[in-house]
C-alpha cells in the first residue's frame, strides 16, 4: 500500500504546473539565449558554451562575445577541434544570421520559453563542462 501511495505522489508531482520535472536542474537556464530556425536550434549558454543542432547533427563548443560596435556579435569555435563554428550577427530586429550554420535567419525563442523549457535546454549547457575539451583554452 505504501508503494502505491508513493507512486501516486510521484505521479502527482509530474503533473503539477511550475514544478518542473524529475531530473531537471531546478529552473536554471534563464541566462541562456536560444535561437531557432525551423527545426534547427542554437543555444548560447550562460557558461560560454554553445550547442547547435543543425539538420539533426550536433555541434558543441565555446563562444565569445565580440566588442561592442563589431558587426559580428558572437564567435563560436568547435570544442573538439577548435575550428570556427559560427560568426553570429544579430540585426536590429533581433533576428540573427550565421552563414557557417546555413542560410536563413535565426529567431530568438528563449524570451517566450517557460521555466521548464529553459531548464531542459540548460541541461545541454551544463553537460558541456563534462567534455574533455572544456578545460582547454
Amino acid at each position: 500500500m505504501r508503494t502505491l501511495l508513493a507512486l501516486g505522489f510521484l505521479a502527482s508531482l509530474l503533473t503539477l504546473p511550475n514544478l518542473g520535472c524529475l531530473g531537471c536542474s531546478a529552473y536554471s537556464g534563464g541566462g541562456d539565449v536560444i535561437y531557432a530556425r525551423g527545426q534547427d536550434q542554437l543555444i548560447l549558454c550562460e557558461n560560454t558554451g554553445f550547442v547547435a543542432t543543425i539538420n539533426g547533427a550536433t555541434i558543441e563548443g565555446k563562444y565569445s562575445e565580440n566588442a561592442p560596435g563589431s558587426s559580428v556579435t558572437d564567435v563560436g569555435t568547435e570544442g573538439d577541434n577548435g575550428k570556427l563554428a559560427f560568426d553570429l550577427t544579430v540585426a536590429s530586429d533581433g533576428t540573427a544570421t550565421a552563414p557557417e550554420l546555413g542560410s536563413g535567419a535565426w529567431t530568438e525563442v528563449s524570451t517566450s520559453m517557460n521555466q521548464v523549457e529553459l531548464d531542459h535546454a540548460d541541461i545541454l549547457c551544463k553537460d558541456l563542462v563534462n567534455r574533455a575539451w572544456w578545460g582547454t583554452p
